[in-house]
Formats: C-alpha cells, sequence, structure tokens
C-alpha cells in the first residue's frame, strides 16, 4: 500500500496515512510510536507530517480533553485510490486521447491481470 500511496504523497506522508487508516483516530504520539519500531524518527517530524496531511484536506482533526490533535482520514484509503487514479486517468486522457485509452484495452485484455476477464465485462457493459 505505501508504494501506491507514494506515487501520490511522499515517503513519510505515506507511511503516517496507512497507519492512520490502520488505526481510524490517531495522535501524533499513536503514530510515532509505530513508525518508530522501523526507524528512528522525531515527534516533532510526525507532528509536522500531519498538519501538512490536515492542510492538504487528507485528515480531519479534533482536539480531545488535554488540547491535543486527534487525527482521522477524511476518506477511506479506496477513496484516496479512486480519487488519485480518476485525476491520473483523466490527465492521461487529455493528453494522450484515443492512444491511452488503446492501450489501456490492451492492458486489461492481456493475461497479465488477473481481474482482467471481471475488467473486460465492465468494458463490455459500457459499450453496450
Amino acid at each position: 500500500m505505501v508504494n501506491q500511496l507514494k506515487t501520490s504523497l511522499g515517503e513519510l506522508e505515506a507511511e503516517v496515512m496507512g497507519t492512520v487508516w490502520r488505526q481510524k483516530e490517531s495522535t501524533v504520539r499513536s503514530v510515532l510510536l509505530k513508525l518508530q519500531k522501523k526507524k528512528k524518527i522525531a515527534y516533532t517530524t510526525i507532528m509536522t507530517i500531519m498538519n501538512r496531511l490536515y492542510e492538504k484536506g487528507l485528515l480531519r482533526r479534533r482536539a480531545d480533553t488535554s488540547g491535543a490533535y486527534v487525527y482521522l482520514p477524511r476518506q477511506t484509503k479506496e477513496e484516496f485510490f479512486a480519487r488519485v487514479s480518476g485525476n491520473l486517468i483523466t490527465k492521461m486522457l487529455k493528453s494522450y486521447g484515443d492512444v491511452a485509452v488503446a492501450q489501456f484495452i490492451d492492458i486489461v485484455s492481456g493475461d497479465d491481470f488477473k481481474q482482467s476477464e471481471e475488467w473486460r465485462k465492465k468494458l463490455r457493459q459500457i459499450a453496450e
């Protein structure tokens, strides 16, 4: 998942978002404790990243009884991927038009994808 997120977010932003999605509600400290298991990282770094994600509209936040922020994702991981992939596909279509569509169809109809049969059905439904 982190690799997929890195195409839209930086490496650390992707790790933070992945952690917040798993935890549902997160504080800077809870994310820090999770990420520190993999590498040394400062509290202020996580605080800055979470604030950036809030400013980008990916997180929402509320103050708890102690005044610390509790962060929650604004959308599910699936909704985020749908939005990002939709934006990417729109850019590809605007830039490359029919060539992009033809390449997409060639790829989907190839044997490389387990889901290709399901995708082919969806394409047939659209074409009808």
